[in-house]
Formats: structure tokens, C-alpha cells, sequence
């Protein structure tokens, strides 16, 4: 009888340790798998991130050429102004207009500049 608890318990033992490696060996491929999936993440993010900086690359390019032309445009217009007023009003008084009417301008839009920027949440309490 002891022989047959004996063998039982030797059996019993046996099928435990396969158990375990079996479950070891899941627990390490299952923490292979993770670690293939984080790599394979991280190069999809560095492909993705990669191709979004090429994009804001360009757009920041056309932006600052539309920025460019935008200012040349506004400084002819000024000039245009200027020369169109000199001839009824005279140099000084076109100048005085002209100069006023572009820091009324630059003073209303830096107030609703100012006005926008008090309104952004700042911290994560206030959105």
C-alpha cells in the first residue's frame, strides 16, 4: 500500500513539474511576445513620427513664404497709401496718417490677441 501512495506521489510530483515548465515557459513567451509588441510599437510611431515631421516640415515652409508675401503685399499697400496721400495731403500729413492708421491696426489686433490668450485653459482644472 505505501508502494502504491509512493508511486502516486511520484507521479503526481512528475506531472507538477512538466505543469510548471509549461506554465514557465508560457509566462516567457508570453513576456517575449510583449516585448516584440513594444518594439514593433515603437518603430510604428518612430515611421509615423518621422513622416508627420516631413509634413509639418513643408507645411511651416509654405507657411513662412505665405508670411513673406503677405508682408511685401502689406508694405505695398502701405507704400501705395502713402504716395496716393502725399499727393493730396502733402508728405508729412500722409506720413502721420498712414503711420497712425497701421498702430490703430497693430493695437486692436494685439488686444483681441490679448483677449483670446486670457481666455486658454492653462492648467488641466480649468478646461
Amino acid at each position: 500500500m505505501d508502494d502504491e501512495f509512493e508511486t502516486g506521489a511520484a507521479a503526481g510530483s512528475a506531472a507538477d513539474d512538466i505543469e510548471a515548465k509549461t506554465l514557465t515557459s508560457q509566462v516567457a513567451g508570453l513576456i517575449e511576445d510583449v516585448r516584440l509588441l513594444a518594439h514593433a510599437e515603437i518603430e510604428y510611431y518612430r515611421a509615423k513620427l518621422s513622416i508627420n515631421m516631413l509634413a509639418t516640415k513643408r507645411l511651416l515652409t509654405l507657411f513662412g513664404i505665405a508670411i513673406i508675401f503677405a508682408t511685401t503685399a502689406i508694405i505695398a499697400l502701405i507704400l501705395g497709401l502713402l504716395l496716393i496721400l502725399s499727393h493730396y495731403l502733402g508728405p508729412v500729413a500722409a506720413t502721420a496718417i498712414v503711420t497712425g492708421s497701421a498702430l490703430l491696426i497693430a493695437v486692436i489686433t494685439m488686444n483681441m490677441a490679448v483677449k483670446r490668450a486670457r481666455k486658454l485653459p492653462l492648467d488641466e482644472h480649468d478646461a
